[in-house]
């Protein structure tokens, strides 16, 4: 087996056919380049898409309430992962790619039972391994993993990018990219300051600070993995094809390096 890269996909990474092409497109040049590549996939959209995590919410919630429990409701928001993966792996085997779709819990996410906010306690990849044996790509339903008792739990805002560097870091990953719709991490809110600036290299602790005080293009959490794991990642764009004009996070000595 080659070595393993994950490449994660938010949901305007795969809101439509366009977008979806343009991200097998970052995945099939890592393929060629001997990769074997763990596609990690976010609902399709954002609030008012149909099958985005708020719109799926917005089908049970009435008046900022709702009859589902808290175990039932993560049933009932897990699926818009689901449509994406399952999409996602139709459209990549139209490509001639060899795919295999998993979710979270067949993928071996173990979460504790905080539903609507798990917390991954571990990661057991051997389903993943198992593919890798018969498909390049492996495609797997981010912001969502399983109890040990077998229920299905989401991870929370952001959760896609937590189920990203768990998986690199259970699969001692090369390296993780999280693809978005903008280059990298910026010095300013690129929507309130036109002339923000990208940021081409931040430390896990630089990257840890400004994801703790709001900077909203990378979850803390998946930064936390990833610095306990040693597993550098970059924030990149869907929408571009060039390695430049992105954000590497890493170690001090890997920025040495």
């Amino acid at each position: 087996m080659g070595k393993v890269i994950v490449q994660k996909f938010g949901g305007t990474s795969v809101q439509n056919r366009a977008s979806r092409e343009l991200a097998l497109d970052h995945v099939q040049k890592a393929i060629e380049a001997g990769n074997k590549v763990v596609m990690v996939v976010s609902a399709m959209g954002r609030k008012g898409a149909p099958y985005a995590t708020d719109s799926l919410f917005a089908l049970v919630d009435t008046d900022h309430q709702t009859n589902l429990t808290a175990r039932e409701l993560d049933q009932l928001l897990a699926t818009g992962e689901l449509i994406s993966m399952s999409v996602m792996v139709d459209q990549s085997r139209q490509r001639g790619l060899k795919t295999i779709g998993l979710t979270g819990a067949q993928a071996g996410i173990i979460t504790n039972d905080d539903y609507q906010n798990a917390r991954v306690q571990k990661v057991v990849p051997d389903a993943i391994l198992r593919g890798f044996r018969q498909a390049d790509v492996i495609v797997v339903t981010g912001f969502q993993g399983v109890t040990t008792d077998g229920h299905v739990t989401t991870l929370g805002r952001g959760g896609s990018d937590t189920s990203a560097t768990a998986i690199g870091a259970a699969l001692d990953a090369q390296y993780v990219d999280i693809f978005t719709d903008v280059a990298g991490v910026m010095d300013h809110d690129p929507k309130l300051d036109p002339h923000a600036k990208l940021i081409p290299f931040l430390t896990y602790q630089e990257m840890q600070r400004m994801a703790d005080a709001g900077a909203k293009v990378v979850h803390p959490r998946a930064v936390k993995i990833a610095m306990r794991a040693g597993i550098p990642f970059r924030v990149r764009s869907t929408y571009r094809t060039a390695e430049d004009g992105c954000t590497i996070i890493g170690s001090e000595n890997f920025m040495q390096q």
